[in-house]
């Protein structure tokens, strides 16, 4: 099976009653193949070897720009369903949960 990375986190915050919102390095390419709101099971893999298992979906952001300009391309990030996880650590990978490393 092809390994899928989906992104390596930039920034995370938490949302609270929500769970955590994590970006990742490279604007969510990975994530574009999936719909708004798509939920995936994905696994984390911390920085130590650690990992864990969560659902997560799939949002979309978009920025406003001034009038006299196109509007940025929008960017697309998860929603990790961790309601009392502290933000994630950068350098967290998260992976599909059916292709994360050590799950072939």
């Amino acid at each position: 099976m092809k390994t899928e990375k989906l992104l390596t986190v930039e920034s995370s915050f938490v949302l609270t009653g929500l769970g955590v919102f994590v970006r990742g390095d490279d604007r969510g390419q990975a994530l574009r193949q999936f719909g708004p709101h798509t939920t995936l099971a994905v696994r984390l893999v911390f920085a130590d070897g650690q990992q864990a298992a969560t659902t997560a979906s799939v949002e979309e952001i978009t920025r406003a720009a001034p009038a006299d300009a196109p509007a940025p391309p929008a960017e697309y990030a998860l929603l990790l369903q961790l309601p009392h996880a502290p933000p994630l650590p950068p350098g967290t990978e998260v992976w599909l949960a059916s292709s994360a490393p050590g799950q072939d």
